[in-house]
């Protein structure tokens, strides 16, 4: 925050910029009236395309906005930014991260995260891992307040997301290990003997990447999906996941297009809504729920694709175990009930810091329901920050709403279990449409807080690369409508799945 003079405007403009401010974006200012009533003006700028190389003259900037609000008296509380009668507050956004400020303020977050992920491994270190603990939250939250990953590109916004979403997790993983009270203990240490300071350095790495805790003591209780392609070989493994890759990426693609085809402004940063006002009532919601229905296959392949990519990287790299990478997922169109679903088929990549942070306290305080809704209410918080982190809002009731009324659905089907006799669970083909049927109801206004945010514009490879138009662009004529037939693809292909799927339930 800087304080100046207003009488030469542009020349303030000027000044800041050769003091280093280049993306200078709004001035706050404060003026006096003849009567001594004071105004709070923001004046929002903008920068022109400028062809000269280096130019910092004003004539890269224009006005494009100007507001004023009476402050009234001049003892009203804004006026302690001021000591003169006109002053301007100037303000920056975010800066965009340069390759020091990457080393200076986010590497020690996942550095601190290591020492933490090495002292959870040995005994006798409890108070040196609470004392540990602020650090991480602090320094997530300054880098988040600090960056802008998007670099004032709109088009990029999602980054920030990417990037708070995983601080998150960070945050809450680093809170479980701080008041652990038995150590983590890895499949590759001997039990009659405990963790030396060696091996907990080695294994550290392991432990930030294993979400779900695979070949650790503290992953009892995750249900892991069983490959049906299980293999010890790497180079086996890592071809099958190559083959997934590139598979889950055109499946990806194809159903993120298919989506945008709704509607035009799918593809810009500013979103739209799910719900066409122009058609009548019934077409309105069918279209809605045509629109939510492609979006829970493209977070299926978006999850998939990023999985199995990670796994090329770090079998080879870090000389892990295929048995490290087992399935994500365990077909969770298979299931017949919301417990089966968010507890055993969905992937269980962030169940432990849910339960951990949000379960089992209020399990605690208010028995079994309480640990459930707890659970639910920490996976709506995180999907929360996730979506208004992207910085164009989004509905908070649409989210708490989801994952809380998850929470309830589950909690019904206990009800049912109880009130049957003899303890008859939900399951089969009724099951099935409930579970979802529950899921509808409650996601529809979720995807349409997706889609207001411009999460539908994201690219879903680097640069903006589209595959599938490209493969439709060689065998289509190009007055064909490729957005139409990707629809056609997408429909025709995953309904009959579905019901083929029906004759199949367990």
């Amino acid at each position: 925050m800087i304080h100046l003079p207003v009488e030469s405007f542009q020349s303030n403009i000027y000044l800041l910029q050769r003091n280093g401010l280049k993306d200078l974006r709004k001035f706050y200012c404060m003026s006096r009236s003849r009567r001594g009533r004071y105004f709070w003006d923001t004046i929002i700028l903008q920068r022109r395309p400028s062809k000269a190389k280096g130019d910092e003259t004003t004539a890269g900037y224009k006005n494009i906005a100007t507001t004023s609000t009476s402050l009234g008296h001049r003892n009203h509380p804004l006026n302690r930014f001021s000591t003169r009668p006109s002053v301007c507050m100037v303000m920056t956004d975010k800066i965009c991260p340069t390759g020091k400020d990457i080393v200076v303020h986010i590497i020690p977050i996942f550095a601190v995260q290591y020492v933490m992920g090495v002292l959870v491994q040995l005994r006798n270190t409890a108070l040196l891992r609470i004392a540990l603990l602020p650090i991480i939250p602090w320094l997530s939250w300054w880098g988040f307040s600090l960056f802008d990953f998007s670099c004032g590109n709109h088009e990029k916004d999602q980054a920030n997301a990417l990037f708070a979403s995983h601080m998150t997790i960070v945050c809450m993983r680093v809170c479980v290990w701080a008041v652990v009270q038995e150590p983590y203990v890895r499949d590759n240490v001997p039990k009659s003997e405990p963790t030396s300071v060696r091996m907990a350095f080695w294994n550290a790495w392991d432990l930030l990447l294993a979400s779900r805790g695979i070949g650790w003591n503290w992953s009892r209780g995750i249900p892991i999906a069983r490959s049906s392609n299980e293999t010890s070989s790497r180079a086996r493994f890592w071809a099958y996941a190559a083959t997934r890759v590139v598979f889950y990426g055109l499946a990806l693609d194809a159903f993120t297009e298919a989506i945008r085809s709704f509607s035009p402004n799918f593809n810009s940063w500013r979103g739209d809504t799910i719900f066409d006002p122009s058609l009548p009532m019934i077409s309105k919601y069918l279209r809605a729920l045509q629109i939510s229905y492609l979006t829970v296959w493209m977070a299926y392949f978006g999850l998939q694709w990023g999985y199995y990519t990670l796994a090329l990287v770090f079998v080879p790299i870090f000389r892990q175990n295929p048995s490290q990478w087992p399935p994500l997922y365990d077909k969770p169109w298979l299931s017949t009930s919301l417990s089966e679903l968010w507890g055993r088929r969905w992937h269980q990549t962030l169940r432990f810091p849910f339960v951990s942070c949000g379960g089992i306290p209020l399990a605690y305080l208010f028995g079994p329901p309480g640990g459930v809704l707890g659970t639910f209410l920490m996976s709506a918080i995180f999907h929360v920050i996730d979506l208004r982190s992207v910085g164009r809002g989004g509905s908070i009731m649409a989210e708490v709403g989801f994952f809380g009324m998850g929470g309830v659905g589950v909690l019904l089907e206990r009800a049912w279990s109880k009130k049957t006799t003899p303890n008859r669970r939900v399951r089969g083909v009724y099951g099935w449409i409930w579970t979802f049927s529950w899921m509808a109801l409650w996601g529809i206004p979720v995807v349409d807080a997706w889609a207001k945010a411009g999460r539908f514009s994201a690219d879903t490879f680097p640069g903006g690369f589209q595959p599938t138009m490209a493969l439709l662009s060689l065998v289509l004529p190009p007055d064909v409508d490729k957005g139409f037939v990707l629809k056609c693809l997408c429909f025709g292909t995953s309904l009959p799945f579905l019901v083929y799927s029906l004759f199949n339930l367990p």
